[in-house]
């Protein structure tokens, strides 16, 4: 929800305020560890999820402006990539220090960590606040409602729509159904080390590709690929070797996607309407995570295989949107 206020946010006050305000949220995850009240625990969650929006809009509009849309392909993957990367090493640093000390140690120096992030935003980054003669006071809903009416607008968010909401339900199945089948509890975190290896080539690959041929191709062969490893998950999904293959397949083609949305956010957009696109594709991303994780927690109990037959279905109807966006872009010369 707070994606869409961080567009707006981006458009009055620029991309840097936005973005310190986003990190200053990031502070308080640290302090989650400190506390063992179940409100305060609440309201700290419900905080750090209001900041991520603004963050995640603020990270992307930023990449957009600052790139040429000659380079966004490969911008979007390394950008993409720093998020995985982050990730896997910050895991890596936890584990490493959790002998030594305690959740809420290791907290205080998340919090301290972030605080120097946000120093170093505000003294390195160049300053983009709109002068007042530039913004527009318009409420929300009339900032937003000239993107809703656009068939391109449309066919970009369903293309997050299918393809994210099946990643929900992936992202929730395939470390569950690899410990069942292999019996280990080690063997998901060996198929999170497979799965990133393989996404960071596909970002990098898809995003030089983009650069390159265009952005058709890629896209579309990133989006054939979920689907074709949606359907080996489904048909594999009692097989530990079937699981990394295809699982692996599946991480690497849903990341190549998300690496090309960037650059369709830039040819999609107007000049002044790129903020508030990437507030509303984060918006349908998140919606699209619950609604998958929801409903393939709720499938695998029926069928190990159920996930991964619908996964397919929204699959191809993502293929069918990201052959319909290249061609209506391409048809009106963008």
């Amino acid at each position: 929800i707070f994606a869409i206020v961080g567009g707006r946010l981006c458009d009055r006050l620029g991309c840097k305020t936005t973005l310190v305000i986003g990190l200053i949220g990031s502070v308080l995850t640290g302090l989650i560890f400190r506390t063992a009240d179940p409100w305060g625990l609440t309201a700290l969650l419900l905080l750090i999820g209001a900041s991520n929006g603004p963050w995640s809009t603020a990270g992307q509009s930023i990449l957009i402006n600052a790139v040429t849309p000659a380079r966004l392909g490969l911008g979007g993957a390394l950008y993409f990539l720093s998020n995985t990367l982050g990730n896997s090493l910050g895991s890596l640093c936890t584990g490493l220090v959790k002998t030594d000390f305690t959740f809420a140690e290791i907290g205080i120096f998340m919090s301290a960590g972030m605080l120097a992030v946000i120093a170093l935003a505000l003294a390195l980054m160049p300053n983009d606040a709109p002068a007042p003669a530039q913004t527009q006071r318009l409420s929300t809903w009339a900032a937003y409602r000239p993107l809703l009416d656009r068939r391109d607008v449309h066919l970009l968010l369903s293309l997050r729509l299918t393809i994210t909401t099946f990643w929900g339900m992936a992202t929730l199945a395939l470390p569950l159904l690899i410990y069942r089948v292999g019996g280990s509890e080690s063997l998901p975190a060996y198929f999170a080390a497979v799965s990133l290896i393989v996404a960071s080539a596909c970002q990098l690959g898809v995003g030089y590709l983009n650069d390159r041929i265009g952005r058709a191709k890629p896209l579309i062969f990133s989006a054939v690929g979920i689907f074709l490893s949606a359907l080996g998950l489904a048909l594999f999904h009692d097989s530990l070797t079937g699981l990394f293959v295809c699982g692996a397949a599946l991480t690497g083609t849903a990341w190549a996607v998300s690496a090309l949305i960037p650059r369709l956010i830039n040819d999609v957009a107007g000049p002044q309407e790129k903020n508030r696109l990437v507030g509303l594709g984060h918006l349908t991303w998140s919606a699209s995570m619950v609604t998958g994780s929801l409903v393939g927690g709720y499938l695998i109990d029926i069928d190990a295989a159920l996930p991964f037959y619908l996964g397919a279905a929204l699959s191809a109807l993502g293929c069918l949107g990201a052959w319909s966006l290249c061609r209506l872009l391409d048809n009106a010369g963008k």
